[in-house]
This record gives structure tokens, C-alpha cells and sequence, in this order.
């Protein structure tokens, strides 16, 4: 797929994820206590670039501790979902603006701290877009990554297939190994840490997830099938709960 038409899935696909975005319930709002230790250390002089943004949760929570964020996503939806809710809660030092990770529209060392997080299994060319990160990173700035990874080689084709069938906007998930791989050998890799977490498979899904496919996958894998790498238990009531694993690594730039 060409990268301009992959560009209209990710913005078409989140189109219509605008209710996993909004409201307190947002799994993207409910986060738990010390949620920004992956960005950490913050001090009041940065200026931070969160990637792919999102509505703009991860920026609402760093901007207190910072000087500026700018958060960038291709979305326009999502970034008028962040604005209006950052306007309502008073938060002044947020800049959203519509672009591609993948072309980042800043000059070279921009930026104290450049984050992405649970995006890059979204890009056409991750490796570029963590280029891109780089690139407009101040010498001796930090890039941090945490994204979504497939639990093996041997299960992620399975994983990646029923990912897109719950959003078509998903390209790749990464292996553990290959996350920290993504970064330029010009950065010097400084912290990683893996974690797991377990949650109803409902938070993922929207008007444009092909369901049915996606819970007989499961329900195989629970009845002795082939592995989805989601690791699910059925409830009584049919609903799911399965397995994320994440990963978090970041870098100083040279």
C-alpha cells in the first residue's frame, strides 16, 4: 500500500475510534498513578514533542510539568477532541497541529524530549518516523518509545490478522527484540522495560471492527487451536479478556 493511502486508513480508521477518546472512561484517560515515570525525569524549562498525540492525553498530563508541549497527529478529529478538552480544563501550553510522524514539520533539535507512545505499530515506515524523532531532538535530548508488541515470532501473524480486523489502521506489531532495533545507532539506548496488562478486549473495539472473526479466533485458541497471541479468557456473558503487552525504551540522542 502507498504511504499517502495507508496516510487515509490511519486518518479513516480513527475517525471513527472518536468515543474510545472521550470522556473519563477513555482507556486512553484512565491511567494509573506515576502514569508519566516513562517520561520522567520532566523539568519546567522543556519543550516536549509527543508524536501521533492522539487527542492529546499523554501532552494534558506532561504539560504541568514542562515549559511547552506540541502535539502532532494525522488525525483532525482527534486533535479537535484534545483541543476542546484542554481549552475546557484551562490548559494554555499545549500546541496541537496536524502532520505526519513520518515527516515531521520542526527543524533539526527542536525538541528537549520527543515521546510516542502505542503509535508506531500504526506507521507505514516506523523507522523513518523514529528517524524523524530523532532528528528534531536537541543534542543531548531524550527519544522515549512504548508500543504495543507481539508476544512471538511464531504467533504474530495471527496477532497482527486480528488486529486489523479490530482496526484496519494496523500495520506491524513489534517482537520484544526489535523494539529497541528501531532506534538510530546514534542514539545511546539508556532504559527499557517490558510490562503486560490485562483488560476486556471491549476497550478496543468500534463501529468498524470485524467482531466475529475476531472472537472465533479466541474462542479456538481457548477450545486447544492455534494461538492468537491475545492469551484470552471468556467470561459467562462472551465477552473477552486478554493480554497487552507493551514496551518502553528511550535513547539520548548524540
Amino acid at each position: 500500500m502507498a504511504p499517502d493511502q495507508h496516510d487515509q486508513v490511519v486518518r479513516r480508521s480513527f475517525s471513527r475510534q472518536i468515543a474510545l477518546f472521550s470522556g473519563p472512561d477513555s482507556p486512553f484517560a484512565r491511567r494509573p498513578e506515576g502514569a508519566l515515570s516513562w517520561l520522567e525525569p520532566l523539568t519546567d524549562d522543556m519543550v516536549v514533542l509527543e508524536v501521533a498525540c492522539g487527542a492529546a492525553h499523554v501532552s494534558e498530563s506532561v504539560a504541568p510539568r514542562v515549559r511547552q508541549v506540541v502535539g502532532l497527529d494525522l488525525t483532525p478529529e482527534l486533535l479537535a477532541l484534545g483541543a476542546g478538552r484542554l481549552r475546557d480544563g484551562g490548559v494554555d501550553n499545549v500546541l496541537l497541529q496536524e502532520g505526519n510522524a513520518e515527516a515531521l514539520p520542526f527543524v533539526d533539535g527542536s525538541f528537549d524530549l520527543v515521546c510516542c507512545r502505542s503509535s508506531l505499530h500504526h506507521f507505514a515506515d516506523p523507522a523513518r518516523a523514529v528517524a524523524e524523532m530523532v532528528r528534531v531532538c536537541r543534542s543531548g535530548g531524550r527519544v522515549v518509545l512504548s508500543d504495543l508488541l507481539a508476544p512471538s515470532a511464531d504467533e504474530r501473524d495471527e496477532f497482527d490478522r486480528l488486529h486489523r480486523l479490530i482496526d484496519p489502521s494496523h500495520v506491524r506489531a513489534f517482537l520484544e527484540e526489535e523494539l529497541p532495533r528501531v532506534m538510530p545507532d546514534s542514539v545511546e539506548l539508556s532504559y527499557g522495560e517490558t510490562t503486560t496488562s490485562r483488560m476486556p478486549l471491549a476497550v478496543a473495539l468500534t463501529e468498524q471492527s470485524d467482531r466475529e472473526p475476531v472472537f472465533a479466533a479466541l474462542r479456538g485458541e481457548l477450545e486447544g487451536g492455534a494461538r492468537t497471541g491475545f492469551d484470552p479468557e471468556e467470561a459467562d456473558d462472551g465477552s473477552f479478556v486478554v493480554a497487552f503487552t507493551s514496551c518502553t525504551v528511550e535513547g539520548t540522542v548524540a
